[in-house]
């Protein structure tokens, strides 16, 4: 099933007006606030969308490393079916190394 929120989207626009027109008549920090956060929901919404993202997933915080030293760095590896770490190759995305760090986020299936 296709994500879709265009509908939520819009009537948040509507919501997202309607405020600006308060700010017209009384430009509050509360006010201001509000139309910040109906923003960034609809951004929020719109990268769902844009990545099929169902918000019944799973949301995992990739905890601090143990080693706490420069060079020590999370990897993201595909091992082949194989214990022997030769034969492991590390996943790339447009031709870099994906190197998750303490408190990126990961959306599990």
């Amino acid at each position: 099933m296709e994500i879709n929120y265009e509908s939520i989207i819009q009537l948040l626009k509507l919501e997202s007006n309607k405020v600006i027109e308060k700010l017209r008549i009384n430009n509050t920090s509360e006010l201001i606030n509000e139309k910040k956060n109906i923003e960034n929901g609809i951004k929020w919404l719109k990268k769902g969308m844009e990545n099929q993202i169902d918000p019944n997933l799973n949301i995992i915080t990739i905890p601090e490393q143990i080693t706490k030293t420069p060079s020590s760095e999370y990897r993201l590896i595909e091992d082949h079916e194989s214990d022997d770490k030769k034969y492991w190759t590390e996943v790339k995305l447009n031709n870099a190394e994906l190197r998750p760090m303490s408190g990126d986020f990961l959306i599990m299936k």
